[in-house]
């Protein structure tokens, strides 16, 4: 593993002024009105439009994301994949109040997945405001090896028995904004050739983030409590596939899903 412990532990520093602005442009980009203003709560999962990293152009690899061995360390492996997290909220995040994120490398750890080798990268995200912690993030990254076809694994087809539910359809358009809004260079979202030939999807790729997203935002729509979030990313939704995101309570808990346009899982999680 080279020197790749050595890099648990490093920890990053992330301001921002929470400008409502930027909220805004996430609502209008899900086609609702401009609402949000200063002093209003940020939804669940909105921080990942105003903490993220920002390097130079001539510190990009070639698929857009940072060059590895500059804040991660220079893994063998090309493709990198947001798996999932955990996300525990503390207290409301104010929109218009300036905020922190603190990132720490918790772990690395090398795997071998139906798919081949993996390098799964452990972030922990702390979200601060007035000296309050408001959030506390565990964010699970993966490193891929190069695309093959051979290695292709069929996803599982998701449940259809939610108690409510919501679809999606978004463009290339809605895709291009969303990155804009969270400065996310990988080109899987907005590079169709590059998906296709170099990453091996059949075209531009559904962001990860934003269905999670989507799916707080139907616990939301349907008046359940957000205190604790974990979510796995299960198979990619790619264009011009729509998506469905769906919910039910079981006991103390509401599941939650997301299943594409053909009934392909895409991500699962569950809220208490």
């Amino acid at each position: 593993m080279t020197n790749w412990q050595d890099w648990i532990g490093q920890q990053t520093l992330v301001a921002s002024d929470l400008d409502p602005a930027q909220s805004q442009r996430l609502q209008v980009t899900l086609d609702r009105e401009s609402t949000l203003k200063e002093g209003s709560t940020l939804p669940p999962a909105w921080h990942w439009i105003y903490f993220y990293d920002a390097f130079k152009a001539s510190q990009l690899g070639r698929d857009g994301h940072t060059k590895l061995g500059i804040s991660l360390p220079a893994f063998p492996l090309p493709r990198r994949m947001w798996a999932g997290g955990q996300i525990h909220w503390k207290s409301p995040i104010v929109l218009g109040t300036p905020a922190t994120r603190a990132t720490t490398i918790k772990s690395i750890e090398e795997k071998s997945g139906r798919t081949g080798e993996l390098i799964f990268v452990t972030l922990e995200h702390v979200v601060k405001q007035n000296d309050e912690v408001c959030l506390v993030e565990e964010q699970n990254i993966v490193y891929r090896e190069a695309a093959n076809t051979s290695t292709a694994v069929v996803p599982d087809q998701a449940e259809v028995d939610s108690e409510f539910s919501q679809s999606w359809k978004f463009s290339s358009t809605e895709l291009f904004r969303y990155s804009a809004l969270t400065f996310n260079g990988h080109k899987i979202h907005y590079d169709q050739d590059y998906a296709r030939n170099v990453e091996g999807y059949p075209d531009v790729v559904v962001h990860g983030p934003l269905l999670a997203t989507l799916m707080l935002d139907l616990a939301v729509q349907n008046a359940h409590p957000v205190n604790n979030f974990s979510y796995r990313a299960r198979s990619p939704i790619c264009l011009p596939q729509g998506l469905t995101t769906h919910g039910r309570v079981r006991g103390s808990e509401t599941q939650l899903w997301v299943a594409s346009e053909s009934g392909a899982l895409a991500m699962q999680a569950t809220l208490s």
